[in-house]
């Protein structure tokens, strides 16, 4: 996608900006008083979380066709203008603010096609015409006055719902746990397909340090740096073939062994960056390690070597790597082959003995 335009002013205008800015898309306004309003917000954007490649530098004040040109025109105020995108105006996509936050946006009969999808990529939760008032308060109004409209609490709620109502087909909990998924998956590398050149080592995943990853000490805490290895494996699963489709087919892998190595700490915000190695595959089993940089120092923060195990989730017992997805694994351990292993493969947790 290009950019996306906002027309107007005020809070409502800035949230949509600030929305559209933390999903990694390029942004422009055309009043100059919206960039000041969205770097306001920008803080509790980071709170709930950034898509890969978010930043305030992406939005800038339009100039020339930029409108013009917007692959989608989200109308706050004024007329709606000749553009060769999609264009949504308060009538036709009603967000409930603060919309930088709450999923909700309300989509009316009159909505141009693929604007529902459009929100969807963003992590949202368009409802149509036939929405029922329950449906619409449990994504926008009820989380608004429960929190009363405090940012943390609406983002403290949304991650204390994920866990009662992650698994429903509507809800504030199942869509912050749609965005969530979208949001760590965003700006993956493209699925490998044979005959391509494998990078030796992989390096699929970045991300800022998640505010809840921090802990009282201000680094991340133990388990965030599990975390953050997880959703580089979760890099690795999408482009070897492990994806949605995969897993809905009864396939998967389960994590049977971790070794982490803790080098150094980081504090919130700060870049971090992944590479991976891929030390073995058999039939059902693989073998790799991350490697975790400082995305500006390119300091080592930790390691993460994993034994996986191939499941047929149906049976409940490992099962034969698929075919595509095996392919893709050996080139990537054919092309890993010469890399040096590093020396916290393999390594044995114990105490010195004692000398006489």
């Amino acid at each position: 996608m290009g950019h996306v335009a906002v027309i107007g002013r005020g809070d409502r205008a800035a949230e949509w900006a600030t929305r559209f800015l933390a999903s990694g898309l390029t942004v422009v306004v055309d009043d100059a008083s919206v960039p000041d309003a969205v770097a306001a917000l920008w803080p509790a954007a980071q709170r709930l979380g950034l898509f890969s490649g978010a930043a305030l530098s992406r939005l800038r004040v339009a100039t020339g066709d930029d409108i013009a040109s917007a692959d989608v025109v989200q109308v706050v105020t004024g007329n709606p203008p000749s553009a060769h995108g999609l264009v949504a105006t308060e009538a036709t996509a009603c967000g409930c603010s603060p919309i930088h936050l709450v999923p909700l946006v309300e989509l009316s009969a009159e909505a141009p096609a693929g604007l529902g999808d459009f929100y969807r990529s963003l992590g949202m939760t368009p409802v149509g015409p036939n929405a029922t008032a329950t449906e619409r308060a449990q994504l926008g109004g009820d989380l608004v006055r429960l929190a009363d409209g405090d940012a943390d609490a609406i983002i403290a709620l949304m991650r204390a719902l994920r866990a009662t109502s992650a698994t429903r087909d509507s809800g504030a909990g199942e869509a912050f746990a749609r965005r969530e998924a979208l949001r760590y998956s965003s700006g993956t590398t493209a699925p490998w397909q044979p005959g391509d050149t494998v990078a030796a080592p992989l390096a699929l995943y970045r991300t800022p340090v998640e505010p809840d990853w921090v802990d009282y000490n201000e680094h991340m805490t133990e388990a965030a740096y599990l975390t953050a290895a997880g959703w580089a494996s979760d890099a690795l699963f999408r482009y070897i073939g492990d994806n949605e489709s995969y897993r809905a087919a009864g396939h998967s892998f389960y994590t049977v062994e971790t070794h982490i190595h803790y080098m150094l700490e980081v504090a919130v915000h700060e870049p971090i960056v992944f590479t991976t190695q891929v030390l073995g595959v058999d039939a059902k089993r693989l073998h790799f390690i991350h490697s975790m940089y400082h995305g500006d120092t390119q300091a080592l923060l930790c390691t993460a070597e994993q034994m996986l195990v191939h499941v047929d989730m149906r049976a409940g017992r490992s099962s034969p790597i698929l075919p595509g997805v095996a392919a893709a694994l050996a080139a990537i351990r054919d092309a890993h082959a010469h890399l040096p292993v590093p020396p916290q493969v393999g390594s044995v947790m114990r105490l010195p003995e004692r000398k006489s």
